[in-house]
This record gives C-alpha cells, structure tokens and sequence, in this order.
C-alpha cells in the first residue's frame, strides 16, 4: 500500500466513511440529485464499482482523484 493509500485509508476510517457506498445513498449524503450522480456515473466523473446487481462509489479513489485536481 502506498503511502497516499494509507492516508487516504487513515483519513476515511478517521471520519467513518464506508469505502464504497451505493450511489443513491451517495446522492443523498453529498445533497446532490440522484439524476445528477447517475449522469456523473455515466460519463465517469467518479469511479465506481458493480458489485452484482448494485452500482457502488469508490470513495477512496473519489478523494484521490479530487487531491490530484487540486495539486
């Protein structure tokens, strides 16, 4: 695990995110329409996973790719 992994990983246990998170229930927690998280699922502005049947956020690779915007 590289060392920004184990920030990241740090920092999401420190403010008890999940890892990945449905992305209704995301669209819910950041306050956005679920319509507008399912056109940025679709176009790939945040990563996510399938896992059977549910589309999931990744949130540590979602706090990851917003460090490298900010850099």
């Amino acid at each position: 695990m590289s060392m920004i992994d184990e920030q990241l990983a740090e920092r999401i246990k420190d403010l008890n995110w999940p890892p990945l998170m449905d992305w209704r229930e995301f669209a819910d927690w950041v306050r956005v329409d679920q319509g507008v998280v399912e056109g940025w699922i679709k176009r790939a502005y945040i990563p996510t996973h399938k896992i059977g049947r549910h589309r999931m956020v990744n949130i540590p690779r979602l706090l990851e790719q917003m460090e490298e915007e900010e850099v």
